[in-house]
């Protein structure tokens, strides 16, 4: 509103001093236009006592003369008219000399008054002078009378001129100012919403680049979290691979160490199991000595497994026939605990296919599906599903070598789910939420790293009391033309296994 108010004030301003010169111009005009007039009728009415006075002084004498001029101007309010010796007579040069010896008329502008002078011939060559006096006050006072009147309606121009720039630049301007400011205020709070002012004056387009701003800093924003959440997975990333390298040469120590004194445990617990002689509680005792022995060497081979992975061996896979295959081989296990597996395959690998290592995916899905049934206690039903052509996995998004598609492979039971606190360890060694005795806490952490070997990912989704969904993505290779052309399809495709 201020600078409405500055610019109309500054306009009306310029206007006033172009009225203010005119009215001056005009008032020196009508000045000239009053003094001239008072010229002539000086000149008319001098001409006219001029003639009169000559007649009377000659024929009636001076006194009678300078008497009927004097009766004369008593008529005249306006006009003093004197009968004077020529000496009163302003002769200022010669040329005033010339023009009074030639009976002109002699005219002077005093500052308060205008005199006209003419000369009155008189008998034996006398000569008198006839002064004709106007004041000039009522010109001053015309003039002051303009100004005045000039000032007040400069005065009451200004005055309107300001209630106007008060009022249009607060409806026009100091509204729009106040929703530009707090538009900004808005901004440097770090709100990016759009306000937008459908203007299309200067206003208008201020506030539409306040607006683009705001956007490009909400991008920018939203680029600065993803950076930021991208560096916080890489350095957990990169911390969980130097603790599972500080776990892994660990376990292929201990592993070495424990390996020997078990085989011969279990050696002579079997000898005792088998020896003449022994009691029957005695050789039970040895054949629980040589179960547990197995199940710690199997421990062990975890260990080995997740401390020195073996080179995979990579081959086209029939990954529904692989799941299938698995699913029948644990399908005792399953039954023993009232679990039943059910696989569902959505879509088909057409113009990709999955390049992987048989055994180790088998130790994947064998491990998901035993916990997947350890986690239903009363029994239910484990649900496979195998999706082709998916996307680029959250974890694996902004990967520079990520192939366009995946498989993914989801596990889903009913069981007894995951506490939020345990969903980020969850793949640490170690770390179980089973109980003592259910699990060494390896398996997960080994699936994990051959999950990372195959260039997929894993992830997890789990509600306390509703279950889990372990999600397996693999990636999917393009199939050549030479390998679709060959006999038989592509090359060591796995086949087999029937719907669990």
């Amino acid at each position: 509103m201020r600078i409405a108010l500055k610019i109309t004030l500054a306009i009306v301003g310029l206007v006033v001093a172009i009225l203010a010169i005119q009215a001056w111009l005009h008032s020196e005009r009508e000045a000239e236009i009053y003094e001239q007039d008072i010229r002539r009728d000086q000149r008319i009415l001098g001409r006219a006592l001029e003639q009169t006075a000559e007649i009377t002084w000659r024929q009636h004498g001076l006194d009678r003369a300078t008497y009927l001029i004097e009766a004369a101007a008593a008529r005249e309010e306006e006009v003093a008219v004197h009968l004077k010796a020529v000496s009163s007579v302003p002769l200022d040069d010669a040329g005033d000399r010339a023009a009074w010896e030639g009976d002109e008329i002699l005219q002077t502008a005093e500052p308060r008054a205008l005199r006209t002078y003419l000369r009155v011939d008189g008998p034996g060559g006398e000569h008198r002078a006839l002064e004709l006096s106007t004041s000039l006050r009522g010109e001053r006072a015309y003039l002051l009378a303009a100004l005045r009147s000039f000032a007040l309606v400069a005065l009451a121009l200004l005055g309107i001129a300001a209630l106007a720039a008060g009022w249009l630049g607060r409806t026009l301007v100091g509204r729009r100012v106040d929703r530009l400011v707090t538009q900004a205020r808005r901004i440097g709070h770090g709100d990016f919403s759009r306000v937008g002012d459908p203007g299309r004056d200067e206003l208008g387009q201020l506030s539409r680049a306040l607006d683009d701003m705001a956007d490009a800093l909400a991008s920018t924003r939203e680029a600065l979290r993803d950076e930021t959440r991208a560096r916080i997975a890489a350095t957990e990333h990169l911390r969980r691979s130097e603790r599972l390298a500080t776990v892994g040469t660990l376990a292929a120590g201990l592993a070495h160490e424990l390996g020997t004194p078990l085989h011969v445990i279990a050696g002579r617990a079997r000898m005792i199991a088998s020896a003449d002689g022994v009691n029957e509680d005695a050789r039970s005792d040895a054949r629980a000595v040589v179960d547990q022995a197995a199940r710690v060497q199997q421990i062990i081979e975890q260990l080995l497994d997740f401390a020195r992975p073996r080179r995979a061996e990579r081959r086209t896979l029939d990954l529904p026939g692989l799941i299938r295959a698995d699913v029948d081989l644990l399908r005792p296990l399953l039954q023993r605990r009232n679990v039943q597996a059910k696989l569902n395959v959505v879509g088909a690998p057409t113009g990709s296919r999955i390049s992987a290592d048989a055994n180790q995916l088998r130790q994947v899905f064998t491990n998901l599906l035993l916990n997947a049934a350890q986690a239903m206690s009363e029994g239910g039903e484990i649900e496979i599903e195998v999706t082709y052509h998916q996307p680029t996995p959250e974890g694996l998004r902004g990967a520079a070598d990520a192939p366009p598609s995946f498989t993914r492979i989801a596990v889903r039971d009913h069981g007894s789910g995951i506490e939020p606190d345990d969903l980020p360890r969850l793949f640490d060694p170690f770390f179980t939420t089973k109980k003592v005795g259910e699990g060494s806490g390896l398996g997960l952490a080994v699936v994990h790293g051959i999950i990372s070997d195959h260039g997929g990912w894993i992830g997890v989704e789990s509600e306390p009391g509703k279950g889990s969904t372990f999600s397996v993505w693999l990636p999917e290779e393009p199939i050549l033309e030479d390998d679709a052309a060959s006999p038989g399809g592509p090359r060591g495709a796995i086949i087999g296994g029937e719907q669990g």
